[in-house]
């Protein structure tokens, strides 16, 4: 028998509990219950018992707007925030409406009866575990009207720890902080924490008040702002003014300072650079390496700030009972680390402060009308809501700022909504994209370069390129869009027995950058590369062309994956991968591919594919690192001739290019009706990818300024074809050069061209194909290359570090 309610929240901890209490506020009418996996409130606060707990965000914004914050300090320490919790749990009186110990496991909608029907089961030690629906007790079945998972997005059972070779060979303790022993003796101590995170920087002046010596093992730097403990306006106004009063005047000016500090830093990253790299000379010692240990290759904010109370890590580290080792792991010894350099330290005790495990809306399933919702390939609205998924809403607090300030406004907004649907005698809404937007340009819905968030993006709503598709990262634009924004804009509404989508009709749902086998991200160069990995062997490298992505070689990944491991990559800035900053060239393009090929693990030299643009940026990778290429393969190469496709001769000019980079349909059907011989290949789903990358501003971009880069309204310019040329003329590397006879972008007549560049070259001709022999013939294409590679010297047999 299940238990109907209004509304129901899974998730007691900070964003759950001030829901709960808004809710209450606001619609007293309304019955709710708040589901938590836990056996007490606090989520995060409650998990977290490792030595120095506490926030990075100031107490008068992570706070609740509606509860002032009485403590000393501004930044507290987890049992007091706990305890803040607790307090507020019962000043509202939502004791009755608690379920401790119920994860939820699964919501189904139905638009018959216009609820959701939510399964839960018990938990014993009140974490997250994967096989708990299996677990004792019986399952506890809700219905409810609205849905509101205020669960973060991080799994509470397991920490991320990355294997280290020899840890179970270790004599001493090795923790995760996720999970901190309540008996760990650590006084005395030899200690080593590996991370450079937030708890890191947590945890080392907190262990280094008995610990013989703290060292912080990070494998890269983060950057570090020493701040006040206490705040200086809310203790001059503590007493003066009414606790409300004087509560909401220092939460505006921190909401305001903690937005400047941001905005500088986006804007002006060397600024901010200067500010943290002053700060810490004038706290550290004299001779302390900061631009080894404290000066991160990324811009501030790219990673998420570290925020250290009155510099306590910095004054540890100057009392000695501290130090900041910048290296790799070499592996982990019975009594200590051994480095990549060749050092090593000393360890009785090992944390691995690694990181988090993303878990998206509590690991529960959603399906509507039957149908699946997958979270990870949704849009979402507002950044609290899903496409085509009725009263649901999911809390997602800043990044950049206290989580607590978006949680209160989600929890505003679902007020708001369910005061509309009441007036109106409605039962349900909806968000609806419209096709252009689910179409185009869609990222993550948390921006974060963070390891955590690279881990786990494949779990995570998707956000469009603008209002109301994304998600702002910014209060004062969050606050109009949510407390004084139109309820009505981009939604549907509906009553009981109306389906969320119309009978007979298909929601249309954005593409899937991952949905291809081996697809994944990974981050090189500064930028967030999507790149593809099939088979086993040894590995070569496919490089696509101008405007083009990897699915140019899906292909080919099928034919050589039995011999190979073969590997694609969306070049910076095209298909779904980041841009590098500044302008986009050759050289930018080539040079991001040492550090993507290392992040792979492939180190050793490789055939190197390239199509079109994609072979020019294979010559350009042979000429600038030779020990990375051991073969290439051109095919319908950029390079060997100025006669290009007049499209792309038409964007040097300015005015036309707007006009031709305008995504249109029609455009996208024409662009890939010239790539091939074989009109059959200008399929429906060929034309719709090309029209969906055209929708993605980065790639529109990109696309310009290779074009003008590498060419002008005459054709492709001369330099930098000659400078190339001549750079790889005098090369040894085994060279194959292929063409189609129809090409229509590239001609064949480039081919002679090519041959005579490079005498030492071997060379093929497809008959009747354009300008994609790898798609078009594609067969004969994988049987050229193999019978070519199988002629290449032994050094391709080498590497094997990509298994």
């Amino acid at each position: 028998m299940s238990e109907h309610v209004d509304v129901l929240i899974v998730g007691a901890g900070l964003s759950g509990i001030g829901f709960a209490s808004r809710l209450k506020r606001e619609l007293p009418g309304k019955t709710f219950t708040i589901l938590e996996s836990r056996g007490a409130v606090g989520g995060t606060w409650d998990l977290f018992r490792y030595p120095g707990v506490r926030s990075d965000s100031d107490m008068y914004t992570l706070g609740y707007s509606f509860r002032p914050w009485a403590g000393a300090k501004a930044i507290a320490d987890g049992d007091s925030i706990r305890e803040y919790i607790e307090a507020t749990v019962a000043d509202e009186g939502l004791a009755p409406q608690l379920r401790l110990n119920h994860r939820v496991i699964s919501a189904e909608w139905s638009s018959d009866t216009a609820l959701w029907t939510v399964t839960a089961v018990p938990t014993s030690g009140g974490e997250y575990r994967a096989d708990d629906a299996s677990g004792p007790g019986e399952s506890v079945t809700f219905t409810c009207s609205f849905l509101s998972v205020c669960s973060g997005y991080y799994r509470y059972d397991e920490g991320f720890t990355p294997a280290i070779e020899g840890a179970e060979t270790f004599a001493g303790s090795i923790v995760h902080p996720q999970h901190w022993p309540a008996d760990l003796e650590y006084a005395g101590k030899q200690v080593v924490i590996i991370g450079s995170g937030a708890t890191a920087v947590t945890l080392v002046p907190s262990m280094a008040k008995s610990a013989a010596k703290v060292t912080m093992l990070q494998r890269s730097p983060t950057y570090i702002a020493p701040v006040p403990s206490r705040d200086h306006l809310a203790d001059r106004l503590r007493g003066k003014l009414p606790a409300q009063l004087a509560y909401d005047v220092v939460r505006a000016k921190n909401i305001l300072f903690s937005m400047f500090t941001y905005q500088l830093s986006r804007r002006r990253p060397e600024t901010m650079k200067a500010i943290l790299r002053k700060s810490a000379i004038a706290k550290l010692p004299d001779g302390f390496a900061v631009d080894t240990h404290l000066a991160p290759s990324y811009e501030p904010w790219d990673q998420r700030l570290c925020a250290i109370p009155n510099g306590d890590l910095y004054r540890a580290i100057s009392a000695g009972t501290a130090e900041i080792v910048t290296d790799t792991i070499s592996r982990i010894t019975p009594d200590g680390i051994d480095l990549a350099s060749g050092g090593s330290i000393p360890a009785d005790v090992i944390v691995t402060a690694t990181g988090l495990n993303l878990l998206v809306i509590g690991g529960m399933t959603l399906t509507v009308d039957g149908d699946p919702v997958d979270v990870g390939k949704t849009l979402t609205y507002k950044g609290m809501m899903l496409d085509g998924v009725p009263n649901f809403a999911l809390t997602v607090g800043y990044t950049n700022a206290s989580w607590t300030l978006k949680a209160d406004l989600v929890a505003g907004y679902v007020c708001r909504v369910l005061k509309y649907l009441d007036r109106r005698n409605l039962q349900w809404v909806a968000p609806a994209a419209p096709a252009e937007v689910a179409q185009g340009e869609l990222s993550s819905l948390i921006d974060l370069k963070a390891g955590y968030i690279f881990r786990g993006a494949g779990q995570l709503p998707r956000q469009g390129a603008g209002s109301p598709w994304r998600l702002h990262q910014n209060y004062f634009r969050d606050f109009a869009l949510l407390r004084a924004g139109r309820l009505t804009d981009r939604v549907r509404f509906g009553r009981r027995g109306q389906r969320v989508q119309p009978a007979g009709g298909t929601a249309l749902r954005p593409r899937d950058p991952l949905a291809l086998p081996g697809a994944g991200y990974v981050d090189a160069g500064g930028a967030r590369l999507r790149s593809r990995k099939t088979g086993n062997g040894n590995p070569v490298l496919l490089l696509h062309g101008i405007g083009q992505s990897l699915e140019d070689w899906n292909e080919q990944h099928e034919r050589l994956s039995a011999r190979h491991t073969v590997i694609s990559v969306d070049l910076p800035g095209f298909g779904y991968s980041d841009r590098v900053p500044g302008q986009a060239t050759l050289a930018k393009l080539a040079g991001v591919l040492p550090g993507f090929l290392d992040a792979l693990g492939v180190h050793e030299p490789l055939p190197v594919m390239g199509n079109s643009l994609g072979g020019a940026v294979a010559m350009k990778l042979a000429a600038d690192h030779p020990d990375r290429v051991s073969a290439l393969v051109l095919a319908n190469s950029a390079g060997f001739g100025k006669e290009v496709a007049l499209v792309l001769r038409l964007l040097a000019v300015r005015p036309l290019a707007a006009l031709l980079m305008h995504p249109d349909e029609a455009a996208s059907h024409r662009t890939v009706q010239a790539l091939f011989y074989d009109k059959e290949l200008v399929t429906g789903d060929r034309v719709g990818h090309a029209f969906a990358l055209s929708q993605r501003a980065t790639h529109r971009k990109t696309l310009l300024d290779v074009a003008r880069d590498l060419g002008t309204v005459s054709g492709v310019r001369a330099e930098w074809r000659t400078a190339l040329i001549q750079a790889l003329a005098q090369s040894a590397v085994p060279t194959l050069v292929v063409w189609g006879t129809h090409d229509h972008i590239l001609p064949h007549s480039h081919l002679a061209a090519a041959v005579k560049a490079f005498p030492h070259a071997e060379s093929y001709v497809f008959s009747k194909t354009g300008h994609m022999p790898q798609i078009e013939r594609p067969d004969e294409f994988a049987e050229v290359v193999e019978e070519f590679l199988a002629r290449v010297p032994a050094v391709l047999s080498g590497s094997d570090s990509s298994r």
